[in-house]
């Protein structure tokens, strides 16, 4: 069972600042090439911070910095 972390302004700004270079890096690898390997290698990084906040910090978190970030989320679903 995992336990949610509380986290306080400073880590989600830093979160959600870490989220927006990655996001700002495969914007402009898509804006190139959207098939290139740099871009699949963008987002994988992406990808790749979600799931380590989603474990680190818990599923809320993660939640909540996509949220914060204005991903789509599966929240509704």
């Amino acid at each position: 069972m995992q336990i949610e972390a509380h986290l306080d302004a400073e880590t989600i700004g830093r979160l959600e600042e870490q989220s927006e270079l990655l996001l700002r890096m495969y914007q402009a690898e898509f804006a190139k090439d959207p098939t290139s390997l740099a871009t699949e290698s963008s987002r994988s990084n992406m990808i790749a911070l979600r799931h380590s906040i989603n474990q680190i910090y818990g599923a809320a978190a993660g939640l909540d910095i996509a949220n914060a970030m204005g991903f789509p989320t599966d929240a509704g679903a």
